[in-house]
């Protein structure tokens, strides 16, 4: 886990809840959002937002060039991306000009989209797009989390990151499909519990009190999930230890409980939520750890958890250029925590929070 986040794709920081909730873990939190555009901030957030450290503005104009002449670039091998225009009811967003460098917004024009008082109106599928792109492009220069409560972001964001090495028709790692020789997957690390169920309650003021008494229990939770992370990434096909996985989602475990005793200067009560965060390592791993295809195992009786998502065709030289230059997405506080995710609810049918995030995927990707 970095030290800081950027949070997308929105620029109003609108639920305090979940500011809060980032607040609590990250040093710094960013958000995208040109220079004259104000954005529309809750009220509650307003101690953390004048303590600078919580809503700082990245502006897009300082990456809009390169950002918009790589994801051009790419535009022919992204499918997911490919700018359409045959649909003459498509819905239309607007895009700020200051988002997009001269060239994106010659094309547009060229192809029919108007511009109007510095805003584009693009079809909100490419507008998505290249936004998504753009905020893993300012993830990846300034190593920070990439951060959203959008599930179709966080999947979007992980195409962008594994540079659409993905099939249109994904399949999670097993050992009966096409993927079988392909050496590398993505996997979820889950961790759950880390928001107080009250946090809509603890005000901005305790959180900014928490953050400084509780320096060194945040640093050590962070460092842990970091640790843990890179013994995953780390693992290789012949040389792979369950034991070094455990102990690692042991000693995270334990910097969590130790994060969340220090939480009484907040009052912290009861603990929900989860992150996921995916991970590039092998193939092999899924069937070393017995995890079943597309379903979240625990790890260690811990509250971690390990889940196979999709597979992807790369070498080995790619993933781990891939693991330098480019983030995992990361999705901060989902509605319940990932234990409880797959109960019968109605709302899903069958699989769990990995499934849905494979779902999710492959309908990006298909779409």
């Amino acid at each position: 886990m970095k030290n800081d986040a950027l949070f997308y794709p929105q620029i109003g920081l609108s639920n305090p809840a979940l500011i809060k909730s980032m607040a609590l873990l990250y040093d710094n939190v960013y958000r995208i959002c040109p220079d004259n555009v104000i954005p529309d901030d809750h009220p509650d957030l307003a101690p953390l937002l004048e303590e600078g450290s919580i809503g700082k503005i990245i502006d897009p104009s300082n990456y809009a060039e390169d950002a918009s002449t790589k994801f051009i670039d790419k535009l022919e091998i992204w499918d997911a991306a490919a700018l359409t225009v045959d649909d003459d009811d498509q819905n239309m967003s607007r895009l700020h000009v200051e988002k997009t460098d001269q060239v994106v917004r010659d094309l547009f024009k060229d192809v029919g989209f108007r511009e109007e008082n510095n805003w584009l109106y693009v079809p909100t599928e490419f507008a998505s797009n290249f936004m998504l792109y753009m905020a893993s492009d300012i993830a990846q220069k300034n190593n920070f989390s990439l951060s959203t409560s959008n599930m179709a972001a966080w999947t979007a964001s992980n195409y962008f990151a594994t540079d659409g090495m993905l099939d249109d028709f994904l399949q999670p790692p097993g050992f009966d499909n096409k993927y079988l020789d392909d050496p590398f997957a993505i996997f979820n690390l889950l961790i759950s519990e880390l928001t107080p169920v009250n946090i809509a309650e603890i005000p901005a003021e305790s959180i900014l009190r928490f953050r400084q008494l509780r320096r060194d229990e945040i640093n050590y939770f962070r460092k842990c999930v970091f640790d843990l992370k890179k013994v995953i990434e780390d693992t290789v096909d012949h040389d792979v230890s369950v034991d070094r996985i455990e102990n690692a989602a042991k000693e995270l475990a334990r910097a969590q409980k130790s994060y969340q005793d220090s939480a009484d200067v907040i009052n912290a009560k009861k603990w929900f939520g989860s992150t996921m965060m995916g991970i590039p390592a092998p193939i092999g791993l899924c069937k070393l750890m017995s995890i079943p295809t597309a379903t979240t195992m625990g790890i260690a009786a811990t509250s971690i958890a390990l889940g196979g998502l999709y597979s992807m065709a790369s070498s080995r030289e790619d993933i781990k250029k891939l693991n330098k230059e480019n983030p995992a997405a990361f999705l901060t506080v989902l509605n319940r925590d990932f234990k409880g995710y797959c109960r019968p609810t109605g709302t899903r049918i069958g699989g769990d929070i990995n499934m849905a995030a494979l779902n999710a995927m492959e309908e990006y990707i298909a779409d």
